[in-house]
């Protein structure tokens, strides 16, 4: 795999720990999504998956995933912070 850096990282907030992730690649966030999400269902997360998927494959550009990844955080009540607007 690839890593398809972001312009713009996303920090994820581990609710049980609280501890920061900070996610500035496709694969960072392919690799959260299967291996760290708190959920393993949901319209956004399975789009997420298969857009990162895409982007790693240069089908879709990393802001796809990234945009996708954050819609999966929403969808999952994940808590994230962003270095620009939505």
């Amino acid at each position: 795999m690839s890593n398809r850096h972001w312009n713009f990282p996303v920090m994820v907030i581990c609710t049980r720990t609280g501890k920061i992730y900070t996610v500035g690649t496709t694969k960072e966030a392919l690799d959260m999504l299967l291996n760290a999400w708190p959920v393993a269902e949901g319209k956004a997360f399975m789009m997420a998956l298969q857009i990162c998927a895409d982007v790693e494959s240069g089908i879709r550009q990393p802001r796809e995933a990234r945009n996708s990844f954050l819609a999966a955080a929403k969808e999952a009540g994940v808590p994230i912070e962003t270095t620009m607007a939505e």
